[in-house]
């Protein structure tokens, strides 16, 4: 028999939007350098680490105007210097790269934040 689990939303803040995260993609890559050697053998030259690109997406509540949020979150495109929790990682100097805001007619708004950080990811001792 398949056990089900119940997925927990996980309360997200970034600048002055909480987000209860429903997913969270994060993604990273390192630019490498390649030189050959005089037997043709390639040795790395040069690496350079990218942003971490961070992703959340989640439900923002608000009983009278949930879409307020979304103008808080247009506010924020662009912001930098930021710390952002999830779980037991931690991002600091994040910079907010983008949004999307779905409004389904319910009493909350489908929010997705963007951010990037050259900073990378350290773990608390806490899951907030």
């Amino acid at each position: 028999m398949t056990e089900i689990s119940e997925k927990k939303s996980f309360l997200v803040t970034i600048g002055a939007v909480s987000l209860y995260c429903e997913k969270m993609t994060m993604t990273s890559e390192t630019a490498v350098s390649l030189n050959p050697t005089i037997n043709g053998t390639p040795i790395v030259t040069n690496k350079c680490r990218k942003m971490t690109k961070l992703s959340f997406t989640g439900r923002v509540y608000m009983k009278e105007n949930s879409m307020f949020y979304a103008g808080v979150a247009s506010n924020l495109n662009g912001c930098e210097d930021l710390e952002i929790i999830y779980k037991n990682l931690r991002f600091t100097d994040c910079i907010v790269t983008g949004f999307t805001a779905v409004d389904g007619g319910e009493d909350y708004i489908e929010l997705t934040v963007n951010a990037s950080t050259t900073v990378p990811a350290y773990l608390v001792n806490e899951v907030t």
